[in-house]
This record gives structure tokens, C-alpha cells and sequence, in this order.
């Protein structure tokens, strides 16, 4: 982008009323856009898609980990499967998978006002996913897909299995002549009371409620204009409740494949049944987030099964 803050790709956590709620602004353009441009997928599943990167990166960012949060989207309509996973240091990648034919019926009948329900299905569900990696225990949260997005299910989320009071807006911008995708979202949650002060139940339900609907006056044109910092919008918003601005954290689109690891994945299989699946001798690996295409000739499936091959123990 031009370097301007209000244009990077960014997550900005903030606190209101002096810590009572917590939250994070994210805002991502060039990482949304790249990620799109990457699959040649139709409108429709793009738009789908930004809303489940752009709120993985929300729910990402208010966890302490070490490793990758993943959030799966699956469903039983047109659009199966939406993933969105981010690592710990704020790389993003992300893809839908769909049934063309089925999606093209359906985006022909009458279009309903909510995109999830229609090309996902009236059945389904969210699954958040924390792994930081060997000799760690995996955290997993599931969900069933509700009401009409993304957001609305996330709510549920939090109402059924964690239990916090949280509010999530999600806008996506499309791009116009030429331009780039944009996605935003805004997530506030309330923080466990402190069991050593006194808290006035009465004020803080009001506090709550006043932090909601603050959250409600903020228009999707808004969130999403370039010409706002994160910062502006949340002064903008949350100035009259006292907002107390956090680090922030930068966000980048950037895949984990690599050649090599495709080679431990083609390694893991006998070498014929890999070479069986070869075309003009030679055996293509396509990264599904990201498009890359790795190749591998016969003759490097062969040096590569002996390279990989458990060695016989010495007789001596």
C-alpha cells in the first residue's frame, strides 16, 4: 500500500473503561487481496472467504500461543469448507473449497440477503483450533453454524463454550475498478470480573450495554474506509467511555508450503504408488492455499524414496 497507517494490514487491540472490556480492531487490504487473487474463485466465495480470514485473525489475536490458530468453516451447501489459519507471528493464508457446479445452480436462483446461509447450507459448523505444536495438547472449540454469518456464530461460540459476554462486526469491501479487496472486523469482550474490588453489578451491565451499542453506530463504510487509522475509528467510537489504544500487531499473507516439505509428504508413501499418479513422468504437488505447484520427475521420486529409506543395521 502507500504506507499510510489507515492502509496497512493490521490487528489493534484496545481496552474500555479502564480494562472492564477488551477488544481488537483488525483491518487488512493487501493480505485479503492477495489471498483472493491467489484462487480465482467467484465473488461470492471470496466475499465468504475474507469474512472467515479477517475473523480468525479477531479471534487469533486475543489468544497467548505459540504456533497456528485455524479456523474451519464447513458446511453442507455449494461451499463446503472455508479454512483460515494464522501463525503466532501474524502470517495468514486461506482457502474455500466448492462444488462449481452446484454453486453456479444456486448463485442462478433469487439471491438471499445473507450469503452463509445460502452457499453454505442451513447445517454446519465452526471449528477453532490452537496447535503450538509437538509435545503439546491441542486446543479445539466447535460450533454449530447459525443465523445469518459468520459473526452470529462466533457469538454462540462464546455465549455456549466459553461464556464471555462478546460483540464481533465483520464489513468485506469488494474491489471497484480494479481495486483491492478490503475486510474489517471489530470484536469487544467483557473481561472477568476482579474478585478483589467491588464491582457495581447495575454499572457494569450498563457499561456493557453502552459498549454494544457504540459497537452497533459503527457503519461498515467506516470500518472499511483507507482514509480512517484503526486508531480514528476507535476514538471515534469508544472516546466517551475512555478506549486505551495496545500494540499493534502487523499481518502479512504468506503460505507455509515448501518444496521441502512436499517432498516428507511424497516420502511418506511407497515411491510406486506415488509414481502412479505421474503425467509425462512427472508427479505435480499443488498447494491449495497459496497455488504453487511443485513438480517431481520419476527419477527424483526414486532418489528421494532411497534418501528417506530406513537404513538396514550393520551386521558386524
Amino acid at each position: 500500500m502507500s504506507g499510510h497507517e489507515s492502509a496497512e494490514d493490521v490487528c489493534q487491540p484496545f481496552i474500555i473503561g479502564n480494562g472492564a472490556f477488551r477488544g481488537r480492531l483488525v483491518r487488512l487490504t493487501d493480505a485479503v487481496s492477495e489471498i483472493i487473487n491467489r484462487h480465482n474463485d467467484p465473488s461470492e466465495v471470496s466475499a465468504l472467504l475474507a469474512e472467515a480470514i479477517v475473523a480468525a485473525v479477531a479471534l487469533a489475536s486475543g489468544l497467548k500461543y505459540d504456533g497456528i490458530f485455524t479456523l474451519q468453516v464447513q458446511g453442507k451447501g455449494p461451499v463446503h469448507t472455508l479454512v483460515a489459519d494464522i501463525t503466532s507471528a501474524g502470517d495468514i493464508r486461506a482457502c474455500a473449497r466448492y462444488d462449481a457446479e452446484e454453486l453456479a445452480a444456486d448463485l442462478a436462483k433469487p439471491r438471499a440477503p445473507a450469503l452463509t446461509p445460502q452457499l453454505m447450507g442451513s447445517s454446519g459448523h465452526l471449528v477453532f483450533t490452537v496447535d503450538q505444536g509437538p509435545n503439546t495438547e491441542r486446543y479445539q472449540g466447535v460450533v454449530a453454524l447459525s443465523g445469518e454469518s459468520l459473526a452470529e456464530s462466533i457469538h454462540n461460540y462464546f455465549r455456549q463454550s466459553e461464556q464471555i459476554e462478546s460483540a464481533l462486526k465483520i464489513a468485506v469491501g469488494a474491489p471497484r475498478d480494479g481495486g483491492a479487496w478490503t475486510a474489517g472486523a471489530v470484536l469487544i469482550q467483557r473481561m472477568p470480573e476482579d474478585g478483589g474490588r467491588p464491582v457495581d453489578k447495575e454499572e457494569a451491565e450498563d457499561a456493557w450495554r453502552t459498549a454494544v451499542i457504540l459497537l452497533s453506530s459503527l457503519k461498515d463504510s467506516e470500518l472499511l474506509d483507507l482514509n480512517l487509522s484503526p486508531a480514528q475509528i476507535l476514538m471515534r467510537l469508544y472516546a466517551t467511555v475512555g478506549v486505551g489504544l495496545l500494540d499493534r500487531k502487523p499481518m502479512r499473507a504468506k503460505c507455509r508450503c515448501s518444496r521441502e516439505r512436499s517432498e516428507r509428504i511424497l516420502a511418506s508413501f511407497p515411491v510406486e504408488e506415488v509414481k502412479s499418479y505421474a503425467q509425462d513422468g512427472v508427479v505435480h504437488m499443488k498447494c491449495e492455499f497459496c497455488g504453487t505447484d511443485y513438480a517431481f520427475s520419476e527419477n527424483e521420486l526414486t532418489r528421494l524414496a532411497a534418501r528417506n529409506r530406513p537404513q538396514s543395521p550393520e551386521v558386524t
